[in-house]
């Protein structure tokens, strides 16, 4: 199903279908495409500022998602550094500390998670009003910060939670940006998103 213009005219549930239908993207064009946007993530200040003070949380990718996994390239088992990661728990997202790609063990369909001990260990878990940015997946996003997720409302119900001073940070593929998002009373945007091609806020590019 192509989405055109006229996307403002479907259901979410259409949209999903829409985005899920599409071609999927060559491997190697994910790999290079998504370097590109950790790339540019990587040159803002307030990105640098959050990633310093370890008040950072990334979504761990997996299928169509940019991949975020560089980023625990980084981390040791040195305490001096860390990564904040999600996990759900009783259909809520909470928010876990992780030092180093050890911490993390491939869950249900491959996709890494915080180990049951990391979980388990209350000294790794983090408030959000701790954080000060948190990289937010989607499967689709307009250029006002509109967010299609999977339906299951995780991510929203976590982004209401947050300071109003915290960053939301959607990084997306060109091809995930779409004419207008549906938007229910519940939904949360984000602020920012970086493509492959672009940094758009507020519907406008930023340099």
């Amino acid at each position: 199903m192509e989405i055109s213009p006229k996307s403002f005219e479907l259901s979410k549930q259409s949209l999903r279908h829409a985005i899920q239908s599409k071609p999927d993207v060559h491997p190697f064009d994910k790999e290079t495409w998504s370097l590109a946007i950790c790339s540019r993530l990587n040159g803002l200040d307030f990105f640098q500022s959050a990633r310093n003070r370890n008040r950072l949380m990334i979504y761990l990718s997996f299928g169509n998602e940019v991949r975020t996994l560089s980023f625990l390239s980084d981390l040791s088992d040195s305490s001096e550094t860390s990564l904040v990661v999600p996990f759900c728990e009783d259909d809520e997202i909470v928010p876990v500390r992780i030092f180093s790609r050890n911490d993390l063990i491939a869950g249900r369909f491959g996709i890494l998670e915080p180990k049951q001990e990391v979980r388990n260990n209350p000294d790794r878990l983090v408030t959000p009003e701790q954080l000060d940015l948190v990289l937010v997946p989607g499967l689709a996003f307009d250029c006002s910060g509109h967010r299609l997720g999977r339906g299951k409302g995780y991510y929203d119900r976590f982004l209401a939670r947050l300071t109003p001073n915290t960053q939301r940070i959607a990084l997306a593929f060109e091809s995930q940006i779409v004419e207008h998002v549906p938007v229910d009373s519940w939904d949360q945007p984000v602020s920012i998103i970086i493509t492959e091609n672009r940094i758009l806020r507020n519907n406008s590019e930023i340099t």
